[in-house]
């Protein structure tokens, strides 16, 4: 009888503490949220850091890749204006004339290997290097600011949608929670992707006008631009301007936004789904909410390394395979920047989305695309 009394003492004492927070659906955002702004505050300067560095390095190991993907998804470009882009362009800019050859042989689709190996029988193994520096600086600015303006518009994004979570709905509040830390992803993922393209396409633009430099750099057949980043700068300046630099940006601003809330927002969006089918409670802002001292709560601790690779390299190759058409197209925008109007072969970027299609069909969006799946895998 002594005992029975006080078992069920320490009982109601032990459980009533967790019952108020399980109780209320409405009470749990804003208590973790302000935790969750804190602990990004802390930690965003040393993983946009951390990013800008492994970005650097992955980018430097798959360069090979990169420029074999650049010259499969431009041969026809440059087997069709490659004498008439360079000698206009030097004629423009008071550059030397040059015979560069094209890696493309008499209009026949070349394959990754065969790309591969006339770079290194013409231009030599460091030639596969070519626009890396311009790539590793794009990178690395892509992946710092990625992490910091991620965070930043999920903050500007979450008080519109904590007011549209107190319109009336009969939908249940943990399914409308989730919906929102989706939408809250795909926003904020796009958003930062655009900010992150305006600022940095003119480095983009510079590294793929170096990758397509397919001079040797000898007397007879001399590089198009020989100095690099200065002479590409000076080159588009002279006959375009500022605007030569931007040449596609339409294009690939929304190309950017669509691949950016994919990849960015859809890796939060299949975190999320992950961990609400496993019972988790999830907030506005995608984190999980709960005691912020309990370790399974933590996003990081709610998913292994094995699943976060598995659903990075998902989000990867599919945002990548959806925009690859776009990227083609402002690509190919891009290389003929610096030619005067009535050398250019495309008015627009519809225009030129027409005449790809009708000359080179479906496979001509998706040329080179077989190494840019490697290439995000190893990115």
């Amino acid at each position: 009888k002594a005992a029975s009394p006080t078992q069920p003492t320490p009982a109601p004492s032990s459980s009533l503490p967790p019952t108020p927070p399980q109780g209320s659906d409405d009470a749990p955002p804003p208590i973790v949220e302000p935790r969750i702004e804190k602990r990004t505050s802390k930690t965003a300067a040393r993983d946009a850091l951390a990013g800008a560095c492994a970005g650097a390095v992955a980018k430097t190991v798959v360069a090979p890749i990169e420029r074999v993907k650049l010259l499969m998804q431009l041969q026809f470009s440059i087997d069709k204006k490659s004498t008439k882009t360079v000698d206009a362009q030097n004629a423009a800019t008071g550059l030397p004339k040059t015979n560069a050859t094209s890696p493309v042989a008499d209009g026949r689709r070349l394959g990754a290997f065969e790309v591969a190996k006339k770079v290194y029988e013409r231009q030599g193994l460091v030639a596969f290097w070519r626009g890396n520096t311009p790539n590793v600086i794009r990178q690395g600015g892509t992946a710092a600011m990625n992490f910091l303006l991620m965070d930043w518009y999920k903050t500007a994004i979450r008080p519109i949608l904590v007011w549209s979570l107190s319109l009336p709905s009969d939908r249940d509040p943990q399914a409308r929670r989730k919906r929102r830390a989706i939408i809250s992803s795909f926003l904020s993922g796009g958003l930062a992707g655009g900010t992150v393209t305006t600022v940095l396409y003119p480095v983009e633009f510079i590294r793929t006008r170096l990758a397509m430099d397919v001079g040797r750099g000898t007397a007879d057949v001399p590089r198009l631009y020989p100095g690099g980043m200065r002479d590409v700068c000076s080159s588009i300046w002279k006959v375009d301007g500022w605007r030569g630099l931007y040449q596609g940006y339409g294009i690939a601003l929304a190309g950017v936004v669509l691949y950016r809330a994919l990849h960015l927002g859809g890796y939060d969006a299949v975190k999320t789904e992950i961990l609400h089918r496993r019972g988790h409670n999830i907030g506005i802002s995608g984190a999980q909410q709960g005691n912020p001292n309990d370790s399974k709560h933590n996003t990081a601790a709610g998913l292994t390394m094995g699943e976060r690779f598995l659903a990075a390299q998902i989000v990867s190759l599919t945002a990548g395979t959806a925009c690859y058409p776009i990227d083609s197209v402002r690509r190919r925008l891009m290389m003929q920047a610096g030619l005067p109007i009535e050398q250019r072969l495309y008015k627009n970027s519809l225009d030129c989305f027409r005449r790809v299609w009708a000359t080179e069909g479906l496979h001509g969006f998706y040329l080179g695309i077989g190494p840019n799946l490697v290439r995000s895998i190893g990115a």
